[in-house]
């Protein structure tokens, strides 16, 4: 892989940014997923 051609610091650093990436990804998706479901349970709420 190319990262055997990089400094020990710029693997570090992309290592780094891609967990943060993940973890960023992940927590929106969670986000976007729960606004969702919340908004049917208010029109179901609503309804009754």
């Amino acid at each position: 892989m190319f990262t055997n051609y990089l400094p020990s610091e710029m693997v570090t650093v992309l290592e780094v940014t891609t967990m943060f990436s993940f973890l960023v990804g992940t927590i929106l998706v969670m986000l976007f997923t729960s606004d969702q479901a919340n908004k049917k349970n208010l029109y179901l709420k609503k309804a009754k």
